[in-house]
Formats: C-alpha cells, structure tokens, sequence
C-alpha cells in the first residue's frame, strides 16, 4: 500500500489508523505548500488533487473516511464487523463530515492556514465558526456520556477520524471548556502511542 500524504487533518486520519491497525504502507509526500497537489502526476490519482489518497494494487481509493473503512475491513479490527455497526460507525463520520468540519474549517482555515498562506485572515467566517460549532459539539459532548469513546466502550477507527479535526481547531483557539467530556475525550485520544507517532505539522 501507498499512502499520498501530507500532515494536516484528513491525512492524519489515515496515519492515525495505520499506526494503531500496525498495517505497513509506503508514505509519500505530498508537499501542498509548492501545489505538488496540483501536477499531472497526482491528479491521474485524484482528479480533485486532494489528500489523502491510498493505493493498495490497482485499487486508489480517495477520501479519508472511506480510506478508513476500507483499512478497517482489510485488517479486520477496530471497525465493526455487523452491518448494524458499520451503519453507527459510518453515521459518525458523516457527521462529523457534514456538521463538525464546515464551521471547524472555517476557523482553522482563518486563524492558521491563512497566516501561513500569508492571506488576510476573513473574520466573518471565524464568526459562523465559531456561533455554528457548539452546538454539533454539544452533540458529541452527549455521546460520549455514556461511552467511552464515539461508538462505545471501544477505541475505532472513528476516532482516528474525530482527533485530529478536534486538536486543530483546539489548536486554532476554539475552547472545549464547556464541553468537558469531549476535552477529557481529545485528551484520551492524544494520549495513545500511535498518536504521538502520527506525523503533525509544527506546533500543530
């Protein structure tokens, strides 16, 4: 297996899985900053010149969380093997596709890429970010009330996906004061060992 990479949140999500699954895969780069996105070369695999993309023989599967779900199945662990599972598993990361990460990217995007992009930061849209993610936040702080990690008393590859968009936009400055069991949550996920080994970008 290949993965196409670079350290930011969604390709984390993948680094993050295979570290826990220990799945061997060749990591390539993919320097975003000199638009390596953007080449011939890279978009042949993902026409929309995004990573994450996974190779595994002639199969190219693009999107971090159906990478997920795919390296879930092929190990056979931390991914739930009923249908009735996969269904509560894929459910959390549409959410968290469709609901957390629109307003968190606004305030990552404004108050950390565009400072490194060295773009004037749109304040308006750190506003709906930060009026809009509360309460989808609220709705995680209500799961994990009774349960240990996003699915339940097991650590999945669900929260491979929820770590890394939770620790940047804690990094951009959102706070997770009133959210304590969803701070306490993020905490628990940055304490495994796989984390620490996952690849971030600096101070990120």
């Amino acid at each position: 297996m290949k993965l196409y990479h670079f350290p930011s949140p969604n390709p984390q999500k993948v680094t993050f899985a295979l570290q826990e699954l220990g799945l061997d895969c060749e990591i390539v780069p993919v320097d975003l900053a000199k638009g390596e996105q953007r080449q011939p070369d890279f978009l042949a695999l993902n026409p929309f010149g995004r990573v994450p993309v996974l190779t595994d023989g002639d199969l190219t599967i693009t999107e971090s969380h159906a990478i997920l779900a795919y390296l879930g199945d092929k190990a056979g662990r931390l991914w739930p093997s009923s249908a009735a599972g996969r269904a509560d598993a894929l459910k959390w990361l549409f959410f968290l596709s469709q609901h957390i990460t629109p307003p968190a990217g606004e305030i990552v995007f404004n108050r950390i890429a565009a400072k490194l992009l060295g773009i004037p930061s749109d304040e308006a849209a750190i506003a709906r970010g930060e009026k809009a993610l509360p309460a989808v936040i609220g709705i995680i702080e209500g799961q994990l009330a009774g349960n240990k990690w996003i699915t339940g008393s097991q650590f999945s590859l669900v929260d491979c996906a929820y770590c890394p968009t939770l620790n940047i936009v804690e990094k951009a400055g959102f706070s997770f004061a009133d959210f304590p069991k969803v701070a306490a949550y993020l905490n628990a996920c940055r304490a495994r060992p796989a984390w620490k080994e996952t690849p971030k970008l600096p101070g990120l």
